[in-house]
């Protein structure tokens, strides 16, 4: 007899969500990037993001006057936002959270979808989903990935936004084409080989890591390649031994260019020796990590490692993706800074 009352209450109780769901309008099923349907009730007014770099799919897709909260890549107060980063989101100091994800804090801020970095929040994405948010998580290591979770994004906010992802793959797959054809007669040995830094000189990416797609889609060869896992720290007769022809630093962390152009102890490199070591631009978030900017990042690394072989205008670039996708016009300085070696 229990057993029968519990059937019809769990009955009951599945009738009363079905009809609320109807009640509220469309829902939209969207496989994200770990293989989970995740049912996302429309309209979507209410997001929040603690995947910093799925932060910025939103501005790409124009959806950011839904955020409630949101966690940005390489930013932890608005005091170290740029200009530009202000101009983007004025809403910044409100907006911003870092640390470990808060279930409390994102349910009284009223959010109906959440990003989440799937390698990093399942457990998070789990809690969230008990209390029926829609969450969908990203596992983005690749160019590809990068334009498949815009376009899943995408499919979350309507048509509009669903057009904002169709041109942005639009664009990143004619950058990429562009620079794959200008090399194709490239031969391996005439390639670049790049070393890539971290945040200390002797930390070094590994193959497994976006950075090492980017040197690949820009057309050079990374001559970490071998390592694997995430930054690895190797020692500065590893780095002889490699002997890069150039050296990218990534937009953040203390290293510049100078720190190891007058150091003798980099001397006998023959980036260091040729002075071939840059320190890659950032003006909103870091063009190395897997956010849409990465696509600036490639033709920026291009044209460093090719300059007489590209036929795309660096410049073009910049101020067509800032106008088209963040609704930013550069400034001169700004241009500069983008645009510099």
């Amino acid at each position: 007899m229990k057993d029968h009352r519990r059937v019809l209450l769990c009955l009951a109780f599945a009738m009363l969500v079905l009809s609320a769901v109807a009640a509220a309008g469309e829902i939209v099923e969207i496989i994200d990037q770990t293989g989970r349907v995740v049912r996302v009730e429309q309209p979507v007014d209410r997001i929040a993001s603690v995947y910093g770099s799925g932060t910025f799919y939103l501005y790409t897709l124009g959806v950011q006057d839904r955020l409630v909260a949101a966690w940005y890549v390489g930013l932890k107060s608005a005091s170290q936002a740029s200009e530009a980063m202000l101009r983007l989101e004025p809403r910044l100091d409100e907006l911003l959270l870092f640390g470990d994800p808060n279930v409390e804090e994102l349910v009284a801020r009223g959010a109906q979808l959440v990003l989440v970095d799937g390698s990093r929040h399942a457990a998070f994405a789990e809690q969230m989903g008990e209390l029926d948010v829609s969450v969908l998580q990203y596992l983005v290591e690749t160019p590809e990935a990068l334009k498949e979770a815009i376009q899943l994004t995408g499919t979350a906010f309507g048509s509009e936004a669903r057009a904002r992802a169709d041109a942005f793959v639009a664009d990143h797959e004619r950058v990429l084409g562009t620079v794959r054809e200008d090399l194709v007669g490239l031969r391996d040995e005439d390639r670049a080989r790049v070393l890539f830094l971290g945040t200390s000189s002797l930390r070094i990416a590994s193959g497994d890591m976006y950075q090492t797609d980017l040197i690949e889609a820009a057309g050079g060869l990374s001559v970490s390649s071998e390592l694997f896992g995430y930054w690895n720290d190797v020692g500065l007769e590893q780095i002889l031994l490699w002997n890069p022809d150039v050296i990218i630093i990534p937009p953040y962390g203390p290293i510049r260019p100078a720190d190891l152009l007058d150091d003798p102890d980099w001397q006998a490199i023959r980036a260091v020796s040729e002075s071939r070591v840059h320190r890659m631009p950032r003006l909103i978030a870091p063009m190395d990590t897997p956010v849409p900017e990465s696509i600036l990042g490639v033709v920026w690394m291009a044209t460093l490692l090719y300059p007489d072989l590209l036929s795309l205008d660096l410049a073009g670039e910049m101020e067509h993706f800032y106008a088209s996708y963040y609704g930013l016009v550069l400034t001169e300085d700004e241009l500069a800074l983008l645009t510099a070696r």
